[in-house]
């Protein structure tokens, strides 16, 4: 752990030099597509600091899945930073009440609890990143730590079932496992409202898409708000290679297409609205979103064609995209100085929404 410590502290020192220093350290040259930029601080780490002799860092694709979960791991234990005080983090398990207190919830997961909990602040429960085969809530925990910080609101980050192990719809019943349970629960989990907003990253952010539309198909209450970072909406879309992005780090476009063959395997039918909730062909009465994009990220174009259907419904939407951002670029809130910004950002369009 203080290994750890040592290694991140080196690394925002040498992140605070001047963009044209990181970009000679990097083998000099900007990285210019379609006219955005890609953030510095990121392109040093994609060449230098992250990388590997003989492989791309933090690659899907390529190499073997248990390397790629090992590869991501480790990075997000060496970027994140420790506590500062203003939140406490409590495991959430399946063991049920015990000497340590813990809450009995049918899916284990992380509790983000700020010390200040704002009286009209709703728990968020937000489906951590990977693309539905990496990792788990520690994926996702430096974004989450932001936004429970900032916004003075509880965040529930519940692991699920990962593929290829458990391919579709495991992660979904999960998700809908945990979300069900975080309403029941939700006064004991830190809310005075008992409201509920429901979010994710990636494939966690199709998580959520789907259970809002179920929830509203089924007559049954919605949460609050959605939160969608980088959306993967369409599992079945052939524009994703064709991106001009699709070479982006630390996701391209194989690595998304990787993940996709992971969770969908033989069988599963990708074009079908369960799995692939922008090919949903009746989209009414959705609650009230915050969607947000990388600029670098080769499935911009599916959170904004999702903005543009909610707006048609007339659903209060607030849309941002982050052009010097790809997609996963909440991994390096802690380390990045636009991932951040992005997160500072987001956290204050969440409350925009929200008011």
């Amino acid at each position: 752990m203080r290994a750890s410590h040592l290694r991140r502290l080196f690394l925002k020192r040498v992140l605070s030099l001047p963009p044209a220093v990181l970009r000679f350290l990097a083998g000099g040259g900007v990285v210019h597509v379609e006219g955005r930029t890609l953030d510095a601080q990121i392109q040093f780490l994609a060449r230098t600091y992250l990388g590997r002799q003989s492989q791309t860092p933090l690659s899907v694709s390529g190499i073997s899945l248990e390397a790629a979960r090992e590869d991501w791991c480790e990075t997000a234990a060496h970027l994140t930073a420790p506590l500062d005080g203003r939140v406490r983090i409590e495991p959430v398990g399946q063991t049920g009440l015990g000497d340590n207190g813990h809450l009995s919830a049918p899916i284990r997961g992380l509790l983000i609890r700020p010390l200040t909990i704002a009286p009209d602040a709703p728990l968020i429960v937000f489906f951590h990143d990977g693309g539905g085969v990496l990792g788990g809530a520690e994926l996702s925990k430096s974004f989450a730590t932001v936004l429970a910080t900032e916004t003075k609101s509880p965040v529930y980050l519940p692991d699920y079932r990962l593929a290829p192990e458990h391919r579709f719809p495991a992660a979904l019943e999960d998700a809908q496992a945990a979300y069900d349970w975080a309403v029941a629960n939700a006064a004991s989990l830190g809310v005075m409202t008992g409201a509920v907003a429901v979010g994710g990253q990636s494939i966690g952010a199709s998580l959520a898409t789907r259970l809002c539309l179920d929830l509203k198909r089924e007559f049954k209450p919605l949460p609050v708000a959605q939160l969608l970072i980088s959306p993967l909406l369409d599992l079945a879309d052939d524009m994703m290679a064709a991106s001009a992005y699709a070479k982006s780090w630390p996701v391209s476009a194989a690595d998304i297409a990787a993940m996709i063959d992971h969770y969908g395997g033989a069988g599963i039918d990708l074009t079908a609205p369960q799995i692939s909730p922008l090919r949903e062909t009746v989209v009414v009465g959705q609650p009230k979103a915050l969607i947000v994009a990388g600029g670098l990220d080769p499935i911009a174009h599916q959170a904004e064609a999702w903005t543009r259907r909610l707006m048609e419904t007339r659903t209060k939407v607030i849309y941002r995209r982050y052009d010097t951002l790809p997609h996963g670029f909440p991994l390096f809130t802690d380390v990045v100085d636009e991932a951040r910004s992005a997160a500072l950002d987001i956290a204050q369009n969440w409350l925009k929404l929200l008011a």
